[in-house]
């Protein structure tokens, strides 16, 4: 009973230790003080892209208020 109990913890543990980021972001320069946002979810079916552009203030506001969001939830 004890080793079941113990393969099924070293299981989940490993399980947990190997899932991937969903959501990749890339971004990209453009001209005029803008930038292009290309976000890809891997974890749906069809690989779901969103791209976007921004201006360079903008987008630095959205990271910046997003990294604040992740840092409280820890």
């Amino acid at each position: 009973m004890k080793n079941s109990i113990l393969i099924l913890l070293l299981f989940s543990i490993s399980a947990f230790s190997n899932e991937e980021k969903c959501i990749t972001i890339e971004e990209e320069k453009l001209p005029n003080y803008k930038v292009k946002v290309i976000e890809t979810n891997h974890c749906v079916e069809p690989k779901e892209i969103t791209i976007s552009t921004y201006i360079v203030t903008e987008w630095e506001k959205k990271k910046r208020k997003k990294r604040k969001k992740t840092k409280n939830d820890k």
